[in-house]
């Protein structure tokens, strides 16, 4: 498959290229080049002139649980495919598909689904990989993950999660106050997974220890964690003080305050990743759901438990953009990068995807400046044409 991409504005890494094409060949980007460079067009391939519309890169969502009424925990190809399907519709090009803390026979169950997602293939967004959040969290700042399964950490058991998931586990979630969070925080790094601070109770000194020991993502920064006072910094003081640490964050205006959006993104600019933590209620009515072992309710499109906790969102990524967008005062452009290549430079695979550079992945999205999605590209092919 070879074809051009034109476009008015292609958004480049660090500039916007304007009146330009883009030559895609199988997977990848081949060339990039403005029209006032009067290259010769070879006329045997496809031209698809966007206008007006952007080419960025295609959106990245690290933590995303679920939609459409399907959720990771399923353990089913189906759920996983649908859930892609309506990630690319989207904007979203890839994603780590996300557990929840369940009884371990679940979590097993869904890990190998996973894997078999993967060497499947599905219809949308792809799979990159997985984030394993939970079982290894703590009860005070649970959220929506159930006390009663929560575990202690365990390396044989851990090395058994790793193998069943066929190497695919990207991503491991731990609570940094658990014994030996820093034994394992450095096994997972030196295998090359990524550990973040998750669902913790842990001081400021407890988590700055995990951070030195190799953590380098923050779970859904401010949430499911201890506060930061001015005489106790907590968690998020360790975050925010460590600049090797990547922070998530759900940009709903309801999980963090506009105000404190804007501040975190001061603190942390391109360690700062936009995720969805969406759950199966995602692209669906308000209404009452499952979220892993959980009921939740939803409304007016925020999702809670019996006992008034947030259990994720219903938030689509590109909301998330122009949510901070409006919150942290930036550019389209500078919003995008937190959705595409921070995320990829989080979890090592920058040189691959996140970005529009000859060599990379050929994901990318068509939008208006609203973020309206008319063309979803992965890995070179149309998945989704609305244009």
């Amino acid at each position: 498959m070879k074809y051009y991409l034109k476009s008015e504005q292609i958004f480049l890494e660090n500039r916007i290229l304007k009146n330009a094409y883009l030559l895609i060949e199988d997977e990848i980007i081949k060339d990039i080049f403005s029209c006032s460079e009067n290259k010769s067009l070879n006329k045997n391939l496809k031209i698809i002139d966007l206008g007006s519309k952007i080419i960025a890169p295609g959106l990245i969502d690290l933590h995303i649980h679920g939609a459409v009424g399907k959720d990771v925990m399923d353990a089913d190809y189906e759920s996983l495919n649908s859930i892609s399907q309506f990630l690319a519709k989207n904007g979203v090009t890839s994603f780590l598909a996300t557990t929840l803390t369940s009884p371990l026979s679940k979590i097993k169950s869904a890990l190998q689904n996973v894997k078999l997602g993967i060497e499947k293939g599905v219809d949308g967004a792809k799979i990159l990989g997985i984030y394993l959040e939970g079982p290894y969290l703590t009860p005070e700042h649970n959220g929506a993950h159930p006390v009663e399964f929560m575990r202690e950490i365990n390396l044989q058991e851990i090395d058994e999660l790793i193998d069943l998931s066929g190497n695919n586990i990207m991503v491991v979630a731990l609570a940094p106050e658990k014994d030996l969070a820093s034994q394992i925080t450095e096994y997972l790094t030196e295998k090359g997974i990524k550990v973040t601070i998750a669902h913790t109770n842990a001081s400021y000194e407890e988590t700055k220890k995990t951070i030195n020991c190799g953590a380098n993502i923050a779970t859904h920064t401010f949430n499911g964690m201890t506060g930061l006072h001015h005489r106790a910094p907590g968690a998020v003081g360790a975050i925010l003080s460590s600049a090797e640490v990547y922070s998530e964050l759900i940009a709903d205006k309801i999980h963090v305050h506009p105000a404190v959006i804007k501040i975190l993104y001061k603190v942390k600019n391109n360690k700062l990743m936009l995720i969805s933590d969406c759950i199966r209620a995602g692209g669906l009515a308000d209404g009452n759901y499952k979220l892993g072992e959980l009921d939740i309710k939803v409304h007016d499109s925020i999702a809670r438990t019996e006992t008034g906790s947030l259990a994720g969102s219903t938030l689509k990524i590109r909301e998330a953009i122009l949510n901070i967008k409006d919150s942290a005062e930036l550019s389209l452009f500078d919003s995008l990068k937190l959705a595409t290549l921070t995320p990829a430079a989080a979890i090592g695979l920058a040189e691959e995807i996140g970005s529009i550079e000859i060599g990379k992945k050929a994901d990318l999205i068509a939008i208006d400046k609203k973020m309206n999605v008319y063309l979803t590209i992965i890995n070179g092919k149309i998945i989704y044409n609305n244009l």
